[in-house]
């Protein structure tokens, strides 16, 4: 069974997953019988649920009854930084599903020139998948793309503290690690690209400095 948006769940809805996954019992809507479950659970969600659960939005034992084996899905900024010949494959495949297979070709051809003219090799893709599929229905049919939003600025103060003031080992991870959580939002996704523990890079987050770059992007958007 695929549980989606599993962040999404109300706290009584977890409360009623979690006696089900304890007890493997359930009642259907209407019954009074209990009936047994025997399958397999899988939960998908986009959301961190390290800060979901921080925040008390979702419940630290439910969390643990389904993170049995771990599954994470790098965003697709990440990936195309990594393999950036992917966006290519990715839009011809979405093309295919688009237009007849003869019209594919030109169609993802025309994606990726209009792609690159108007929003650069480094831009994010902040929708994902999704957003790439509107791309290529909005090129088919008004032959352009303009996404919802600019993308903010990249900001960049490690650069300064390491030039400007000392700082000690500890500090400089501890540092390093919230810039790049600013900018993954997971620290799962943090953890796998600085080959650290997840426990290291909470524990190394600060909160305040994630307030602060918050605020130097806010000025850096509103400059332009």
């Amino acid at each position: 069974m695929l549980l989606d948006e599993i962040g999404e769940l109300d706290a009584a809805i977890q409360v009623k997953l979690l006696r089900v996954l304890q007890s493997r019992e359930l009642q259907r809507i209407g019954e009074t019988t209990e009936r047994r479950f025997e399958g397999k659970l899988i939960a998908a969600t986009n959301r961190d649920l390290d800060t979901e659960i921080a925040a008390g939005r979702f419940r630290e034992d439910l969390y643990y009854r389904l993170c049995a084996d771990l599954i994470v899905t790098p965003s697709l900024h990440a990936q195309l930084r990594d393999s950036p010949d992917e966006l290519s494959t990715l839009v011809r495949f979405v093309s295919e599903r688009v237009v007849v297979d003869d019209e594919a070709e030109l169609l993802a051809s025309e994606v990726l020139e209009i792609a690159a003219r108007d929003l650069g090799q480094d831009y994010p893709w902040p929708g994902n998948v999704r957003e790439v599929e509107q791309c290529v229905r909005n090129v088919l049919v008004r032959r352009r793309y303009r996404p919802r939003a600019e993308p903010v600025p990249a900001v960049d103060p490690l650069d300064d503290e390491l030039r400007d003031g000392p700082l000690t080992a500890a500090e400089l991870v501890s540092r390093y690690c919230t810039y790049v959580y600013a900018r993954t939002g997971s620290y799962q996704e943090t953890a796998r690209r600085l080959e650290l523990d997840r426990r290291t890079v909470k524990r190394n987050v600060q909160p305040e400095l994630l307030v602060e770059l918050a605020g130097r992007s806010e000025r850096a958007v509103d400059s332009d």
